[in-house]
């Protein structure tokens, strides 16, 4: 039944317009639950640490005239860049889990540091899944470079508050609830910025929103080496939405294939292998939004994780790890 209702949330998805980035832009989101859901932390057996690292929109950018006759000219970047690392681990006496994400984002004239710091209650099921309900603090330091502002010819309202550069430091929290069953469905929801803190000196603003999730494992009868997993990731402030659609291709739980849509952006190629407890993830993002005419060349993502797994108790067998979801 549940398989049903991946399905249906999948093509819910497809008549969602898409049109803003909400909180971190992943393509392989599917590999890193805990950016997107507290609820996430300690639901595997293991202790898991992700490295991400993310070039958006690759070459975009603009183009600066210097000297009067206009003769020279230089480039600035403006592709955003992400750097993420992810840490998570179940801690049996506080019957759940912590997770810890740090991450340093810069779009346009804005750079953050983002310190995401939580704990996640989780409890078995009877039917065999797993419910974790979770709360992190987060921590922002936010940076404004004003010199990348550019103003129009008749100035802006707020021109006079930003024309030198700040920083706030901005305190809000986040929520969510992940279920996961091994072999079969997982899923979740979240809310972001519950508070909605905005700082002084930058006038950044935290944008309260919403995240639902939900992915299936299914191991093809005939040939069990190879294994489809489909799943959708909506992100939503209640003015816009961003969809993410992905599809991927296992084999032997080591090497897989696929393809992300993110509606209204581009398409996505993962592709990715594990090495005893180590597993590497690349994914290409082709632009086929109005970006591409800004120069966009697509987006890079590079993923790279470790897992040290537990022993299970006896009569537990089955595996519970970031690589198998």
């Amino acid at each position: 039944m549940k398989k049903y209702i991946v399905v249906f949330s999948i093509l819910c998805a497809l008549f969602i317009d898409a049109n803003a980035q909400q909180q971190i832009q992943l393509t392989q989101n599917i590999f890193n639950i805990l950016s997107y859901n507290p609820g996430y932390a300690g639901s595997q057996n293991s202790i898991n640490a992700i490295g991400t690292f993310r070039n958006q929109w690759t070459g975009f950018g603009r183009t600066e005239t210097v000297g009067e006759d206009g003769s020279t000219t230089k480039s600035k970047a403006l592709s955003p860049r992400l750097y993420m690392i992810s840490l998570d681990a179940p801690v049996r006496a506080l019957r759940g889990g912590l997770g810890l994400t740090i991450t340093s984002d810069k779009i346009g004239a804005f750079e953050n540091i983002a310190v995401n710091l939580g704990y996640a209650y989780q409890r078995e099921l009877a039917n065999g899944g797993n419910l974790g309900i979770g709360a992190q603090v987060r921590f922002d330091n936010v940076v404004l470079n004003a010199g990348d502002l550019i103003w129009g010819d008749e100035g802006d309202p707020i021109e006079s508050e930003m024309l030198s550069s700040g920083n706030d430091f901005i305190v809000d929290c986040n929520f969510g609830v992940f279920y996961s069953k091994p072999n079969s469905f997982f899923g979740g929801v979240s809310a972001y910025n519950l508070v909605g803190t905005q700082g002084k000196n930058t006038l950044y603003k935290e944008k309260r929103s919403f995240n639902v999730h939900g992915g299936y494992q299914y191991r093809i009868p005939s040939n069990p080496k190879i294994k489809i997993i489909p799943s959708a990731l909506i992100k939503t402030d209640l003015s816009s939405f961003q969809v993410d659609l992905n599809a991927l291709l296992m084999y032997k739980d080591k090497f897989w294939g696929g393809l992300n849509y993110r509606i209204n952006d581009g398409l996505g190629i993962l592709l990715g292998l594990v090495w005893k407890d180590f597993m590497l993830g690349y994914s290409y993002d082709i632009t086929m939004s109005s970006m591409a005419l800004g120069g966009s060349w697509g987006s890079h993502e590079v993923v790279l994780s470790y897992s040290f797994k537990f022993e299970r108790e006896k009569g537990r067998t089955t595996q519970r790890n970031t690589r198998y979801l």
